[in-house]
Formats: structure tokens, C-alpha cells, sequence
């Protein structure tokens, strides 16, 4: 349920552009400038908000009761899928598959809460549900 980050804290942004298959309840990707970008590290400062993005997304994964995959990225690497989303300003968070902020608008944990919450909801309602009959 938490990102993968370095010794010093800074998050490790996946390179790979394909995204292994997870069993998780939902996935919110993060898409950032700034931390480990294999084996090149872009300051903290480049992007003060790039670290608030994930650790909001963290702490809120760890709120909800189910289970959330939270996936940061390296939005070089990942551009197209964080512009197909809205995504234009890094950092860019996407809760599902919609965008919930992106920029200098720093989403709080009540908000990513809501906004997994509601995603949740949004897919059990889509999920037909077992042992009805119509």
C-alpha cells in the first residue's frame, strides 16, 4: 500500500511505461519530476509539490479499508498517459482513471480519501452483483 522510496525518503519513480497487473481494490498513480529517475535524481526543490503529492496519496491509501496501490511515476517517461488524463503540470495525481489535481493545487487527505472512496463506490456499483435475479 506504500510507494517505494530511497534511504533519504525521496520517491523512486517507475521508468518502465508498461504496469504489471495488481490485485489491488484501485490504483492512484502519481505522476512526478522530482526524486529517482533511475539512476538520475532531480532535486526535491525542482518541485516541492511532487513529495506533498505522494505523501498525500500514502497517508490517504493507508485510511481507506480497502486495498489501494499507490503507484509513483516518472512523468518524463509516462507523458502520454498523464496528458491522455489531463495531466499537463507535474505532479498530477490520477485516483482510478480519473484526475483528481495536478500542479501547484496540493490535494489534502480528506480530498484523495473522498476521491478513493467515491471511485470505490463508483466500481462496486458497476460490478454486477452475485445471486440477484432479475
Amino acid at each position: 500500500m506504500s510507494t517505494e522510496t530511497s534511504n533519504a525518503g525521496t520517491p523512486i519513480a517507475a521508468l518502465w511505461p508498461f504496469h504489471r497487473e495488481t490485485d489491488a481494490d484501485l490504483v492512484v498513480t502519481v505522476y512526478i519530476v522530482t526524486g529517482r529517475h533511475g539512476g538520475v535524481r532531480i532535486p526535491e526543490s525542482f518541485c516541492r509539490e511532487c513529495n506533498l503529492f505522494v505523501r498525500a496519496a500514502d497517508l490517504a491509501a493507508e485510511r481507506v479499508d480497502a486495498d489501494v496501490e499507490v503507484r509513483v511515476v516518472s512523468w518524463y517517461t509516462h507523458l502520454f498517459g498523464a496528458l491522455r488524463r489531463g495531466g499537463f503540470h507535474p505532479p498530477v495525481m490520477v485516483v482510478g482513471g480519473t484526475r483528481l489535481a495536478q500542479g501547484y493545487d496540493v490535494p489534502t487527505i480528506e480530498a484523495v480519501v473522498e476521491a478513493i472512496e467515491a471511485e470505490l463506490e463508483r466500481a462496486r456499483a458497476a460490478t454486477p452483483q452475485s445471486g440477484r435475479t432479475t
